[in-house]
Order: C-alpha cells, then sequence, then structure tokens
C-alpha cells in the first residue's frame, strides 16, 4: 500500500510546490560542488592517516578518506538544509529516517533485490564468458564495511529523504525517481574516473543507466515501505557489498559483468515501473 503519511511538501498546492523547487536544485547543485570539490582535490597516493590504539597502529589512505568524506556531505547538508527550511521540514525528514516500522517484506526485499541481480550477472559471466573466477581478498569486506556509514545512510538522506519526497510534491513518481536517478549517476562520475582504470565513454554510459534504474528501484521501495529510509539504506548498503563482491569474483571478467547487470537493472526496474503507475498515486 503507498504511504498515508502527508509530508509537508505534499500538505502543499501545485503552484506553491513549484515555486519551492527552485532550493531543490539549488541544494542538489552545492551538493555536487562540496563532494566534488573533496573528490578531485589533489592528494599524494603516499598520504596516509595515522591511527594508534592499544598498540594498534593502522593507515589509511588520504585518498579514500576524501572519497568517504565526499560521500557523507550530501547528507549532512540535506540536514542543515531541512533545519533551515524549518522545523516542519527537519521533523518530515527524521520521521523518514526512523520509520524503521514498516513490514517485513520490504527489508527483504531490499537485500533480495540486488544480490539477485549481481548473483545472476555473476553466474552469467562465469558461464557464458568464460571468466575466471577468483577468490575476494578480506579487504573486499572491510572497504565495504568501512564505506557502509558513509554512502548508503548519508546519501539516502540527502537523495530519498530530501530531494526526492521534495520533486515529489511537484512531479509524478516515476519522473521524480528517473530526475534523482540522473542526477545521481552524474554526481558519481568524478568517483569512477578516480576508481574505475577501465572506464570507457561506453562503459560509463552503461554504469549511468544502471544507477537510473536503481533509483526507480529505490524510489519504489521507498514509497511502498511508508518512506521509510531504514529500507532503503539497507538496499544501499546490499548493493555496494555484493557488487563489491561479485566484482572482486569476477575480476577477469569484470568488463562483461557491468553491461550485464545494467541489462538485468533494467528489466527489473520495467517490471517495478509497471507496477508502481498501477498502484494509487
Amino acid at each position: 500500500m503507498p504511504s498515508s503519511r502527508m509530508t509537508a511538501e505534499q500538505k502543499i498546492g501545485p503552484t506553491t510546490a513549484s515555486n519551492r523547487l527552485f532550493p531543490v536544485w539549488s541544494f542538489l547543485c552545492l551538493s555536487a560542488a562540496l563532494s566534488w570539490t573533496v573528490w578531485l582535490w589533489p592528494v599524494s597516493k603516499q598520504a596516509y592517516l595515522f591511527i594508534t590504539f592499544e598498540g594498534w597502529r593502522v593507515r589509511w589512505p588520504l585518498g579514500n578518506i576524501k572519497l568517504l568524506v565526499g560521500n557523507a556531505l550530501p547528507g549532512l547538508l540535506a540536514l542543515a538544509w531541512a533545519s533551515a527550511q524549518g522545523k516542519e521540514e527537519l521533523h518530515d525528514l527524521l520521521l523518514s529516517l526512523l520509520a524503521w516500522r514498516t513490514k517485513l517484506r520490504w527489508y527483504v526485499l531490499s537485500i533480495a533485490l540486488p544480490s539477485a541481480v549481481f548473483v545472476a550477472s555473476m553466474c552469467a559471466v562465469l558461464i557464458f564468458f568464460h571468466g575466471k573466477p577468483t577468490r575476494p581478498t578480506i579487504l573486499v569486506l572491510l572497504n565495504s564495511l568501512v564505506a557502509l556509514p558513509f554512502g548508503p545512510l548519508w546519501e539516502e538522506i540527502a537523495w530519498r529523504a530530501l530531494a526526492l519526497r521534495k520533486l515529489q510534491g511537484h512531479y509524478s513518481r516515476l519522473l521524480s525517481a528517473l530526475i534523482i536517478g540522473v542526477y545521481w549517476a552524474v554526481w558519481h562520475i568524478p568517483v569512477w574516473f578516480l576508481t574505475l582504470n577501465y572506464l570507457t565513454t561506453t562503459l560509463l554510459l552503461v554504469i549511468c543507466v544502471n544507477l537510473v534504474s536503481w533509483s526507480v528501484i529505490f524510489a519504489f521501495l521507498y514509497d511502498r515501505s511508508g518512506q521509510s529510509l531504514p529500507v532503503t539504506i539497507l538496499l544501499h548498503a546490499t548493493y555496494l557489498t555484493v557488487q563489491n563482491y561479485v566484482t572482486a569474483v569476477v575480476l577477469h571478467g569484470i568488463i562483461y559483468i557491468i553491461p550485464v547487470a545494467a541489462a538485468l537493472s533494467v528489466c527489473l526496474a520495467v517490471i517495478v515501473a509497471k507496477r508502481w503507475a498501477s498502484d494509487p498515486a
């Protein structure tokens, strides 16, 4: 069932909502500017942050740290932005963040959907493209765990709890999800250029299409779960973890798994969009 909870944006008329979209575009532009500034800030590959605790000494590359900080900035900005908009806006955002009491099936789907897509993609590459499986190291899991508090949490606060809700007050649910998806993909481009050595123009377009598809899936689960941000945070976390693990397994066939996963993601997004369109707004 669609959410029965009315947000501050949904309580006002369409004309007023249109007039109030300018802050949303401003928020998205400022989020991109902040993240890109941090991501693209030149840092030596030999620069490390050293942490010593109880005889243990850990070193983290500053390049990795700035990627995590750039991921977190939009969410922090969203909290400040909602506070500046008024108590009701902040209340709606926090209400979404704390809305963990929803049906169990939405949590199950948030784990099952990305797992199914990426595991199926991995199997297809190993079978049809003669990919050679490798055994992922523990670092793959550790890097995923370190990234979870920065990407899934803070990105979902920014993109779903703030921007998506605002856009849905003026556009249809599907169009709002597509707008966020296109923005989300463009926002990620600097990270992909910094972290993917094999990136080409064609592959970049495929990755963007994949992320736009997942934006529709994210928005669908967010809407159907009663605007429960914990559901999309779990979905985001599962997506990252399974994606990192699968790409590590098919390291030698990674050039194949990206378009295969994108094709499956598009199919899933189409199914979701049709199901969504049949629901009352």
